[in-house]
């Protein structure tokens, strides 16, 4: 039935989306694993702890990143601050006990979304789904900027050496110039 109602990812470089889930509990880690493995083909990562999270990301980092709020190492908020103040992307973060404050909290330290535990899979998996497609046009679009500033910067340098160039010539067609003017003004004396 997901399968039937979830959009895949639109992909154009043919790769699965690269999710990691952060959670410690092994029944609902594989629940999640399962349904996104099925869902949306998912290359996945599974980590029961934040340093084991920090490894895997470290290595092959993901596109989308599932965070549980209480890790037996460190809280879920200091997890999504980790992982993306270097290296933003979208992150989810999964409470079973949702407060205002922890919400505007994971917002402010980069998560996109927060869900409610037990929450909705199918819902989940669309959220998903759109951030993933979010996320790699934003990376295209950075791409992009990228290389526009490593054309700029190459044309910034041609500019300069075109004009050293430019400048070296003219400097020759005026001393040319002036020793044509000098030799005409020579034989014109020298006629008179």
């Amino acid at each position: 039935m997901l399968n039937e109602l979830m959009p895949l990812v639109e992909n154009s470089t043919g790769e699965n989306p690269k999710i990691l889930v952060v959670e410690d509990d092994q029944a609902t880690a594989e629940l999640l694993g399962d349904c996104l493995k099925f869902s949306l083909n998912a290359d996945l990562q599974i980590a029961g702890t934040a340093r084991q999270a920090m490894e895997m990301d470290h290595d092959n980092p993901a596109e989308v990143i599932i965070v549980d709020y209480m890790l037996p190492d460190m809280d879920g908020l200091e997890l999504i601050s980790a992982l993306c103040s270097h290296f933003p992307r979208p992150v989810i973060l999964m409470t079973g006990h949702p407060t205002l404050g922890r919400a505007i909290e994971a917002m402010r330290l980069g998560a996109s979304d927060m869900f409610v535990k037990p929450f909705d899979m199918e819902k989940l998996t669309h959220t998903i789904s759109d951030m993933v497609i979010k996320y790699r046009r934003s990376q295209v679009r950075v791409k992009r900027l990228m290389r526009v500033r490593e054309l700029s910067k190459k044309v910034i340098l041609e500019r300069r050496s075109l004009r050293r160039k430019m400048d070296l010539v003219c400097r020759d067609m005026v001393g040319a110039y002036r020793e044509l003017a000098e030799k005409v003004h020579k034989i014109q004396l020298n006629k008179k």
